[in-house]
Formats: C-alpha cells, structure tokens, sequence
C-alpha cells in the first residue's frame, strides 16, 4: 500500500490559503480566503509548488515567490514591499513542521494494515522538508520506505518514482494500491504505472471523478482488508 504524504496524511494547520490570508490580515491587508484559496488552486495547478529546495535557506525563498504568485493572483491590493513581507512571513509559517498534523483516520488505518501485515510506503513530490515533518508527526517510525521526487529526481505522474517505490518494498507494481488527493499526479501517475489508484477526497472537491474514491481512510479498509 503506497500512500502520498500531504492532503492525504497530514496537513498543515490551518490549511495553506488561511495561514496567507491571516498573514495578510496581520500586515493590515484584508484578503478573502475564498480568493486565496482558487487562487492558490490556479498557481499550484499552473506554475507548479516548490517541491524541490536543497535546503532551508532555498525553501523559504521558492516558498515566499510561490506565495508572493498566490496574494497577485488573489488580487490583493497591497504595495510590493507589503506583498513581499507577508509572502516571506507565510513562508516561515507553512515551512514549520510543528505546524503540521496527521488526520485522525490514519493511525488506525495504519495499524490495521499492519496487523494485516500489509506493507507501507510513502510516495511524494516533496523535498526533505518531509522527513522533519514525519519526524514531528511520529510517522517516521511507521513508515520505513519513503520517496521523494527530490531524493528521486523524478516527479509524480512519472510512473518510474512508483516502480522505485514497487522495487524497495519487493512488490511487483500490478499489486500495489496507491492512495493519493490529486487526479493528476496522483491517480494519473498510479495508473500510468499500472498500480490500483484510489483519491481519498476529504472536502468532496472532485465530484465528478468517476474512479475509485474514498472520503476518508478508513474507508480504504472496507476495499482492502477482510
């Protein structure tokens, strides 16, 4: 069983699109979070997330452009210093592996999989950021395999990061399931890969997905384990 690692184990709290719009808020800026939100959407979608930093000085600066991207796309009416100040101070903010928590169906999902004796992996476009954040989360002890598209250099939907992943575990690909939030990279690259993709969609926003899908993990046990 291969699982993504953000939206689908953990997550920020409070989600990207609240930190910046508090952010905002903070520097005297008042910004809508619905607007920051679709807009986070369109630039994530669009121009890509900054996965791939080799280190924290690097994070923080790809982050604030990412987030810098987000408040113009949002249309806030702030001046560029204004703008620059709160995209480095959201920055910091998302980059905090304190700030960040597994949803409450993992854990006894996890255990179920593992009194099954059903391995585990972990498959993300991420860089090592990642391991401080299964660090703080406690998931590093449960999770011994874990790829990333930095470590890798290969992205989801490259299929390739899948097989990687198929091989470390001993698993011939066809047999893997692959649990993840995105259509795109996610599902897409499952499939392209020839592993049994399943979208776990928590806030019920791809209603029109007609693959497998579930709205929580647990949810997965009714699919997987007798």
């Amino acid at each position: 069983m291969l699982f993504d690692a953000a939206g689908t184990l953990f997550d920020l709290t409070p989600p990207i699109h609240d930190v910046i719009a508090s952010t905002a808020a903070d520097h005297g800026r008042v910004c809508a979070t619905d607007r920051v939100e679709q807009a986070l959407g369109h630039v994530g979608s669009t121009l890509g997330w900054p996965d791939d930093a080799p280190d924290s000085f690097s994070r923080v600066r790809e982050w604030a452009v990412f987030v810098r991207r987000i408040i113009e796309a949002a249309d806030l009416h702030a001046c560029e210093t204004d703008r620059l100040r709160i995209a480095e101070a959201a920055a910091k903010t998302i980059l905090q592996p304190a700030n960040y928590a597994v949803f409450p169906d993992v854990a006894p999902v996890i255990e179920r999989l593992a009194a099954e004796r059903i391995p585990v992996a972990i498959v993300s476009n991420f860089d090592d950021l990642l391991f401080d954040i299964l660090g703080h989360t406690g998931l590093d002890t449960v999770f011994d395999t874990v790829l990333t598209s930095y470590r890798t250099g290969i992205s989801k939907p490259d299929p390739r990061i899948f097989h990687l992943a198929a091989e470390a575990i001993g698993k011939d690909p066809t047999t893997l399931h692959y649990v993840g939030d995105s259509v795109y990279s996610d599902m897409g690259g499952a499939r392209a890969a020839g592993l049994h993709g399943i979208l776990i969609d928590r806030d019920g926003k791809h209603p029109s997905y007609t693959g497998e899908k579930i709205e929580s993990l647990s949810g997965l046990l009714l699919h997987l384990v007798p």
